[in-house]
């Protein structure tokens, strides 16, 4: 039974794209306070994609950049740089500290740099960066949440009507579970079926399940069980808030996306390629052969990456 890859930082950061200011609330309050929700935010990720590769530090598809304003009613603002980093990385602070003063540079504007650890690492915390001569000292320190921590806290996640306590417990569940699909499986209903209990309406229910399906993978051969003991369990409680026809949507909506990427970009695309593409349905595949559709150099070579993905399956 092939197991495949967990992708973390593109439900993360699509998690934060639709859900910031929850985001906010539950991993760092004291700045949720504080900001004026009622003027909004704006989502600057095309600055930052830009300052990410004229620093040249490496690719984190999940880092966020949002300028916000506080209720003090004074017309600064605050640029919040986040980190969702799922892997241990050496020099991480410095990548913080090097991300922080390059925004400062572009805005002269206050630049909060916040991290969120998901890597699997208990002593792995950095939270500061700085250097020191002759007098002279630099240095930046940052806020941390590790979700490693919130291990201990499974009871406040399961009862919290907050979205990103279904999003750890997500991610958490899917560490625990790498190398173990039996695990996974049952993990995953646990989790869907906690959003029912917890009352959430069918369009949540909805833009969740999304996002534990895109972390959660599972094999082919045990995705068919889960969606039999999915549909066994909304026709007991009466609610087909999920249905396989849903699902199938999802699949057809980003094969269609990564179509009309390749046509934007190289033009025709051969029908060979959509009839290959067509043998794939499993979501998290598709959502990378979508990152692979906006980077590649040619129609060639996402040909071979996608005969490489289908190799696996």
């Amino acid at each position: 039974m092939v197991q495949i890859p967990s992708d973390y930082d593109s439900p993360w950061k699509e998690a934060i794209d639709i859900y910031f200011e929850p985001f906010m609330e539950f991993f760092f309050h004291q700045a949720y306070q504080e900001i004026d929700w009622s003027r909004g935010y704006e989502s600057l990720d095309t600055e930052l994609q830009e300052i990410i590769r004229d620093a040249e530090t490496g690719r984190r598809l999940a880092d966020k950049l949002v300028r916000v304003w506080l209720l003090s009613g004074k017309e600064a603002l605050i640029l919040i740089h986040i980190e969702i980093q799922s892997q241990v990385q050496a020099d991480f602070g410095k990548r913080m500290y090097i991300y922080n003063h390059r925004f400062f540079d572009k805005y002269d504007q206050e630049v909060i740099s916040l991290a969120v650890l998901g890597d699997e690492q208990t002593s792995w915390r950095p939270s500061s960066y700085g250097y020191s001569r002759w007098g002279f000292q630099s240095s930046l320190q940052f806020p941390i949440v590790k979700l490693l921590d919130y291990q201990s806290q499974w009871q406040m996640l399961e009862s919290s009507r907050n979205p990103f306590a279904v999003i750890v417990m997500a991610h958490l569940r899917t560490q625990a579970t790498k190398g173990d699909s039996q695990a996974r499986l049952q993990s995953k209903l646990s989790l869907v079926r906690g959003l029912y209990e917890q009352g959430y309406s069918r369009n949540e229910i909805l833009q969740l399940f999304r996002l534990i399906e895109w972390m959660m993978v599972l094999p082919k051969e045990l995705e068919q069980d889960f969606r039999n003991e999915l549909r066994s369990y909304q026709e007991e409680n009466r609610m087909p808030y999920i249905t396989g026809f849903e699902i199938d949507g999802m699949v057809k909506a980003t094969r269609e996306s990564v179509i009309e990427v390749l046509e934007t970009r190289f033009g025709v695309v051969p029908s060979r390629l959509s009839d290959r593409l067509n043998y794939l349905d499993n979501l998290t595949q598709l959502k990378q052969l979508l990152k692979q559709s906006i980077t590649v150099t040619s129609v060639d070579q996402f040909e071979q990456i996608l005969a490489e993905i289908i190799a696996e399956s």
